[in-house]
């Protein structure tokens, strides 16, 4: 595995294609009715639906659930319309990231999230969608507090990994899915406001620490947990603390989708 930045394909083209957004687990879910299941996690599935039938970079998908969890950190989830929030912050976050992402395709992609299989949007109403997000950006922008630019976990993901692969040997990696599960785990991490307060280096490890216990992988190292050398946030209580949180994230997915 060469070197990567973050804006490059991730370990695998089954993960994620063209520089797209799509992780495991919405690949294999099905549809869910957003508005009987109005919870912070199905809210930012919803951004995730949005920004991968927009074909969106993993980075603008990243950065916009990360406004999201910020913006509604401090803030009740029914006091603004989440869904119109959502779409504030993939339309901001692709200004940011450089995405050429068209507030006309957020507007009707956002709609048919939430109203599927409903006839196309009247104009009256695309104007009203369209005139709310362009309001709410000043809004979203005064509760990020005009810091717009994230120090989003891949970059060091991929670094991880490649120092990883150094370590191991580039046969033991690639004869097991270590990498490709690290990368869903850090794109379905964003499901959670974890993502606002955990430092992105420790957020990384922790995919990859989960990814490697899963496949029963074993780094030999005098250090103990061997990840400890990579950061000083990566801690033995942290990163278990944050693999517990990952992995209870499948659990809520499952209930979301019990009842669609």
């Amino acid at each position: 595995m060469g070197k990567m930045s973050a804006t490059e394909k991730p370990p695998s083209a089954d993960i994620q294609s063209n520089g797209t957004s799509t992780s495991v687990t919405e690949a294999v879910n099905p549809s869910v009715d957003y508005t009987k299941n109005l919870t912070t996690f199905s809210c930012a599935r919803y951004v995730m639906e949005v920004c991968h039938k927009l074909d969106t970079n993993v980075l603008t998908t990243a950065t916009a659930l990360t406004y999201f969890h910020t913006f509604y950190k401090n803030v009740p989830l029914d006091q603004f319309d989440p869904f119109t929030i959502g779409c504030t912050c993939i339309y901001l976050a692709s200004k940011v990231v450089d995405d050429d992402i068209r507030i006309r395709d957020i507007v009707n992609v956002g709609f048919n999230c939430i109203n599927r299989d409903s006839p196309p949007l009247m104009l009256e109403h695309y104007f009203t969608m369209r005139d709310s997000i362009t309001q709410t950006e000043l809004l979203l922008m005064r509760a990020l507090g005009f810091k717009l630019k994230i120090d989003l976990p891949h970059k060091y993901l991929l670094h991880y990994l490649q120092s990883l692969e150094d370590w191991l040997g580039r046969d033991l990696l690639d004869s097991v899915p270590v990498k490709q599960t690290a990368w869903s785990l850090l794109q379905d991490a964003f499901h959670d406001p974890l993502v606002t307060s955990c430092q992105p280096e420790l957020l990384a490890v922790t995919c990859i620490h989960v990814a490697l216990e899963l496949y029963g992988v074993v780094v030999p190292s005098e250090v103990d947990p061997w990840y400890t050398v990579l950061h000083d946030a990566c801690t033995k209580d942290r990163v278990l603390d944050i693999a517990l949180k990952l992995l209870g994230l499948y659990n809520e997915e499952k209930l979301l989708t019990m009842f669609p």
